[in-house]
């Protein structure tokens, strides 16, 4: 029982199909072409993906078993992304593969981009200058500096409390700390010992992040100094990733097979909390989910795609 309903801005619901027939509400919140980009779904086949591996094993459960809405309005970020993956399978890069799906034991997976000259595999995310930061791990330093006086003694307050005391003025200076890309560098772990296993090189992975939110604000809060950034990925062993993907899809199957709820996602699969109180679509199906809702407004969303 997957996504079947869209959530409409009065708060009705409307089956997806019927609501690509006819707008309940007599003027649509969403053109229809977009709605039906929006619309599409991956049927769940029986083994995990890269993505899904990812995610709480509960989350990915409630997602298969119960049925759930989402507002077209909320997908805005995801459709950001969408349009950028349309845009690159229109391009014909010589010696490259793009979009190809993939399957072994332990799941499935679909990469972007792998480039057979450079034997390097790529990923395309498009996410906020917030994220863009973590995963470059840019650390923020703030200090006080004395403003240099001159000759006419403009360099020291002349009245006021802080009268005779040198002006200074805050600086702000980056540095880099450790990034912040556990899922990306495990998911794209995955696709390279996939591609590997079907007999192809992999000796590098990056991903291309582009920044939707890019303005002269988020730069000088974030950091950052252009608006797409190409991040390396160290490739992980193939003992760190087929067996975390292994356990995740054995988790996922088991509690299919009994009708289990699997236990509380972990606090790093709910980004602290933020998923839960925020945009989890299936929240209503989970203790954790509806406490989060009765205690917390909805946080900015940071969705990537």
């Amino acid at each position: 029982m997957p996504w079947v309903d869209f959530e409409c801005p009065d708060g009705g619901k409307i089956q997806i199909e019927k609501c690509l027939v006819s707008c309940r509400m007599g003027a649509r919140c969403v053109a229809k072409p977009t709605l039906m980009l929006m619309s599409k779904r991956r049927e769940w086949k029986g083994k995990i993906s890269a993505t899904q591996g990812l995610n709480g094993t509960r989350m990915e459960y409630l997602k298969i078993t119960q049925p759930f809405s989402e507002r077209p309005t909320d997908r805005a970020f995801a459709l950001l992304g969408t349009f950028h993956h349309l845009k690159m399978q229109g391009v014909a890069v010589p010696e490259s593969l793009t979009e190809e799906w993939m399957e072994d034991e332990a799941g499935t997976g679909m990469f972007d981009c792998y480039d057979a000259e450079e034997k390097a595999l790529y990923d395309f995310k498009t996410c906020g200058c917030y994220k863009i930061n973590k995963a470059l791990g840019k650390v923020k330093e703030e200090n006080e500096v004395i403003i240099p006086d001159g000759e006419d003694g403009s360099g020291f307050y002349k009245s006021g409390a802080r009268k005779g005391m040198a002006k200074t003025r805050k600086v702000i200076t980056w540095s880099l700390g450790d990034p912040d890309i556990f899922e990306w560098q495990m998911q794209l772990s995955r696709y390279a010992w996939m591609i590997k296993d079907a007999g192809f090189e992999v000796e590098r992975a990056y991903v291309q992040a582009t920044a939707r939110d890019f303005n002269q604000q988020n730069a000088r809060q974030y950091g950052l100094d252009r608006q797409i950034y190409i991040i390396p990925v160290e490739i992980l062993a193939r003992e760190v990733v087929v067996p975390f993907y292994l356990a995740k899809q054995e988790a996922l199957l088991y509690a299919l097979a009994n009708k289990e709820t699997p236990p509380p996602c972990a606090p790093k699969e709910t980004w602290d909390g933020r998923r839960c109180a925020g945009y989890c679509p299936v929240w209503q199906y989970c203790d954790v989910g509806i406490a989060a809702h009765q205690k917390a407004p909805e946080p900015e969303k940071e969705e990537v795609v």
